[in-house]
């Protein structure tokens, strides 16, 4: 089974939200319990309802046999007071597991990249957990590199100073 890349259309709407789904149980249930896995069905559809209908987003739908089997998602950001040049953001991709290891989400972040440039993007943006090694790796292969760390920590009880001297 080979996969079809292709934007994604109103068609597709029923597909995304489900992949969408599957990549919030993935990562809450893998990577941030902080995350809430029933966001999609509760507000997937108009999420994507919306992104399909902005010029300066992408939607992008993984087609297999019948159905979506991965998706991408990203957002074109004009140059602006804060920042000096137009950018784009990976905002979400998924590929179901039985599809991973055949060069799916290499050609959607590909797509993703052709899709930036051909509308003047100067900088690419994606954020990973850090857990996360294969997309990690994905990302890293297509000229991703790290440039800021988020750290996080429990707000509960304040740590124990230590001495760093």
């Amino acid at each position: 089974m080979n996969p079809t890349i292709r934007p994604a259309s109103m068609d597709d709407l029923d597909g995304v939200v489900a992949s969408t789904a599957a990549l919030f149980a993935e990562d809450a249930g893998e990577r941030d319990p902080l995350r809430n896995p029933n966001w999609p069905e509760q507000h997937g559809t108009q999420w994507c309802r919306e992104l399909l209908s902005n010029p300066n987003a992408l939607v992008l739908v993984a087609v297999a046999g019948a159905g979506v089997g991965g998706h991408l998602v990203g957002n074109l950001y004009d140059p602006s007071d804060m920042w000096t040049v137009a950018r784009a953001e990976l905002v979400s991709m998924y590929v179901r597991p039985e599809l991973r290891g055949q060069g799916v989400g290499g050609q959607l972040v590909d797509s993703f990249a052709e899709w930036a440039r051909s509308r003047g993007a100067a900088s690419l943006q994606v954020t990973a957990y850090a857990a996360n090694a294969a997309a990690l790796a994905l990302y890293q292969s297509r000229g991703f590199a790290p440039l800021s760390i988020t750290l996080t920590a429990d707000a509960g009880e304040p740590p124990t100073p230590t001495n760093h001297g």
